[in-house]
């Protein structure tokens, strides 16, 4: 079974954003991530979709609840909370 997420939320400067998700690439292998890709709105290239394959719900659930993750969201300038969607294919 593979493990999915969804993440969503506008950041204030896609760019800066995106260099502080690349700085998390190793921290999300640890915790468990396969793959990862990133998709901006077609109307406002601020608000953000992460579409992730992980090893186990489980493991991506701890990992968005880490400390240091919600600490690199506010520095990346996420401007609002995420909206999370956790899923499974068989």
């Amino acid at each position: 079974m593979t493990a999915y997420t969804i993440v969503t939320h506008p950041v204030q400067d896609f760019s800066v954003w995106r260099a502080a998700f690349d700085q998390f690439e190793q921290l999300r292998k640890e915790a468990g991530e396969l793959t990862a890709v990133v998709l901006r709105d077609s109307e406002d290239p601020n608000v953000v979709s992460v579409l992730n394959t992980w090893t186990s719900v489980e493991d991506a659930k701890l990992f968005f609840a880490s400390e240091e993750l919600k600490k690199g969201m506010g520095e990346a300038g996420v401007t609002a909370p995420p909206t999370f969607v956790f899923a499974t294919s068989d």
